[in-house]
């Protein structure tokens, strides 16, 4: 009934005099839910994996601070003695927030009764999608960029904001085939940061480009050394090497592929330079991701545009690495 109500609707406002096209309210509440519904259902490969406490939202600042509280040790003490003052260090840093977005413009004549109507719609899809991979990309980048450091003084409160770049021991590999010895190293160096063991507190982030060269390590198909059998199931969600691994694909657009030169991705999402790809091993709380605004949508009619319907979606974000010894940059071949 709904439908019949918005087709009559749709084709009574092409037939009028003024030329204005009418959606009924009803229509634009019902689809606004199922945009969302769509965009809930659509995984983060990224974001999924950060701990609960390094995720927040509901931000309302430009600038995210995130306290940072360093370690202490008890001191011994005697009778009647002074107490110990052990003054921890406490530090801040800082995500600056980022809005982006965008939208899709459907002609009243071809595409708007198959966008409201169809809640599969592709356009849909390609918002969702373009709505998650933003987010990953941030968190991605944020790992290995340049973090905001804020300092504040102790007498006047006034704080001074820097950057720190990534720390270069934390930086390991080159543009070889990825190997067991490297992801070792990751894993070490995690663990001398004191980062929590184990793959439900470490993950691996790799490219496509890495999957011939990690089934080409031994220890990784032998079932002397693993039970997880990745010739059968893959590499990608398996437990191994004290990591989760997880494959990030790039994003691509196969409609501009006419050639070898052009069947290319429109997006890296982990770091390519020519032929070395920058993998990341990480601690799970090693980066925090700060959101104000969630994927919004919203519709409306541009009249400037002969009356066209907008389907616009924006978010606002931002991501910043919180320790340096939890992220780990692995440089690897990209076959």
């Amino acid at each position: 009934m709904q439908i019949l109500k918005f087709l009559k609707a749709y084709f009574a406002a092409l037939l009028n005099d003024r030329g204005v096209i009418s959606i009924p309210a009803a229509w634009v509440h019902q689809f606004t839910p199922m945009l969302l519904e769509t965009m809930q259902q659509t995984e983060h490969l990224v974001k999924n994996q950060l701990l609960d406490k390094t995720k927040r939202s509901g931000v309302n600042a430009v600038i995210d601070t995130w306290e940072r509280l360093g370690n202490v040790l008890l001191q011994p003490i005697g009778r009647h003695t002074q107490t110990v003052q052990l003054n921890p260090t406490h530090n801040r840093r800082g995500a600056t927030m980022q809005s982006v977005g965008g939208s899709i413009l459907l002609s009243p004549n071809v595409d708007v009764v198959r966008m409201l109507i169809q809640p599969t719609s592709e356009y849909r899809s390609a918002l969702a999608a373009a709505g998650v991979q933003t987010i990953d990309k941030a968190i991605l980048d944020a790992a290995v960029g340049s973090a905001m450091t804020i300092s504040t003084s102790g007498t006047t409160g006034q704080m001074t904001y820097g950057s720190q770049a990534m720390l270069t021991t934390y930086q390991i590999g080159a543009g070889t085939a990825m190997d067991l010895s490297r992801i070792i190293a990751a894993n070490v160096l995690l663990s001398k940061a004191s980062v929590p063991t184990g793959a439900r507190n470490r993950v691996f982030f790799f490219s496509a480009g890495q999957e011939t060269d990690i089934y080409a390590i031994t220890q990784a198909s032998s079932s002397d050394f693993t039970k997880n059998r990745i010739h059968d199931n893959g590499i990608d969600g398996i437990d191994w090497q004290s990591f989760h691994f997880v494959e990030i694909q790039d994003v691509v657009d196969q409609t501009a592929w006419t050639d070898d030169a052009t069947a290319a991705a429109i997006l890296n999402m982990l770091p390519l330079a020519s032929t070395t790809r920058s993998c990341i091993a990480m601690y799970r709380g090693g980066v925090g991701f700060s959101e104000a605004q969630g994927i919004t949508p919203s519709i409306s009619v541009r009249n400037d545009l002969n009356n066209e319907i907008q389907v616009y979606v924006s978010l606002t974000m931002a991501a910043v690495r919180l320790w340096e010894g939890c992220v780990v940059k692995v440089d690897a071949l990209e076959n």
